[in-house]
């Protein structure tokens, strides 16, 4: 038996489906559907490729942000085109939290289709963004001057996220659906100028058409291009930074300047930072603190911050302040265990008691404090000591020591004793507990 031909609008999906490998006929497709007509088009055309044997299945989710009366009613619609369809559905309701509106409506909707891909057994999840999407969002993005990787737009695909409409403008997926026989609602939000993306559709796009008819291909196009540039600078980005915290300066500087800034974005990630929060001036402040080429640090969002140090650039939290331990200073008399308050002890052991000069005090590290190390020549000051030895100042802030008077006997977190008083001396060791 001869197949069905699949209508233009659908054999052109598919054609995005294999070219962009969004999925294949082993693959379960859970729709993402609004009742609009962009995503009542997608399940349309997911429908028929599943009918046709292009993919294994498709189910469908409507997600209900409770941001607007009507939510019933679209669920409703999206329900009915799925039932003709012959496509499994369910509709959930989901809390946006507090904060901005769309970011927020959008966290919450995509964790929700996570679950309901779950629940379906879905392989991919798949939205209704179409080509006048993408060209809206380049035309948006490059109004606030974004580089390579904003204009790059809309994803065809990310992970399991799968954009099947991506090459096809919305006006195509409309007469698709009267086509097909498939109803589907009006977002009364979309006439509002409230957002930008609104003010962009109601009067700066017609403008625009009337000015270049072919704007929306060729800005399309452009994010596809902008895309593969983007991924190639982030290739070598990734070659230099790999997945530390941390990058030869020298390394970094001998690049050009778009490999160094995503360099610095790919070390904010492995620290954990949110992509979002770093924005270019942070990027640039954390680049200008390598050309210095010297110790230095600057304050970047999320308590976090970019240090530059003994040739290498290291993004990684902010050390609390008063670090310092400025306030603990514990007489010790003698050889046992003595508690420093906060359930902390340090226990101090000799093995000649009468070599060491008690009593001597646990505390914090002090301006103009010594040290000579067993087995070194002369005694120099404890901060040029740690210095040279290339102990952060974060963690040199942080130190506790054994102390007679301006002497330091012992560096318990270091492992290290002063001469005379170790193994070879007097035998004494220091241990920390917290």
């Amino acid at each position: 038996m001869r197949k069905k031909r699949l209508d233009p609008y659908v054999r052109d999906i598919l054609g995005t489906i294999r070219r962009r490998r969004l999925a294949g006929p082993g693959d379960v497709v859970l729709a993402a559907v609004s009742a609009g007509p962009d995503s009542t088009a997608l399940v349309g055309a997911l429908a028929a490729l599943r009918d046709r044997g292009e993919l294994a299945g498709v189910a469908a989710v409507h997600v209900d942000h409770g941001l607007r009366p009507g939510g019933a009613d679209d669920a409703a619609c999206a329900a009915a085109s799925c039932a003709l369809l012959g496509v499994p559905f369910e509709s959930v309701a989901v809390r946006v939290g507090p904060g901005n509106v769309q970011a927020e409506a959008r966290r919450a909707r995509y964790a929700a289709l996570r679950a309901a891909a779950a629940r379906a057994g879905a392989t991919r999840i798949a939205t209704g963004h179409t080509r006048t999407d993408q060209a809206e969002t380049v035309l948006l993005r490059l109004l606030r001057g974004a580089g390579a990787r904003g204009l790059a737009g809309i994803p065809p695909r990310r992970g399991a996220i799968v954009r099947p409409l991506i090459d096809r403008p919305r006006a195509d997926g409309i007469a698709f659906c009267a086509r097909a026989g498939l109803a589907w609602r009006d977002d009364p939000t979309n006439a509002t100028p409230r957002f930008a993306r609104n003010r962009l559709r109601l009067s700066a796009w017609p403008a625009l058409l009337a000015l270049a008819p072919a704007a929306e291909r060729a800005l399309a196009r452009a994010a596809d291009l902008a895309r593969a540039d983007e991924r190639a600078l982030s290739l070598l980005a990734a070659g230099l930074a790999g997945d530390g915290t941390s990058i030869d300066v020298e390394a970094l500087m001998a690049q050009p300047l778009a490999v160094r800034r995503r360099a610095v974005r790919r070390l904010w990630k492995a620290a954990g930072g949110r992509a979002a929060t770093l924005e270019a001036k942070h990027v640039d402040a954390a680049l200008a603190l390598a050309r210095r080429q010297g110790p230095g640090r600057v304050s970047l969002p999320g308590g976090r911050e970019a240090r530059c140090r003994y040739g290498r650039l290291e993004l990684g939290r902010s050390p609390p302040r008063g670090a310092r331990k400025a306030g603990l200073e514990v007489i010790i008399p003698g050889p046992g265990r003595y508690p420093l308050g906060g359930g902390g002890s340090a226990e101090i052991r000799v093995g000649q008691s009468d070599a060491i000069p008690w009593p001597l005090t646990l505390r914090a590290r002090r301006p103009g404090d010594r040290f000579r190390p067993d087995g070194g020549r002369g005694s120099k000051k404890l901060k040029g000591w740690l210095i040279d030895r290339k102990v952060p100042q974060e963690a040199r802030d942080a130190l506790v020591v054994l102390a007679a008077g301006a002497s330091i006997v012992a560096i318990p977190a270091l492992g290290v004793v002063a001469a005379g008083f170790g193994p070879s001396g007097a035998g004494l060791s220091v241990s920390l507990t917290s």
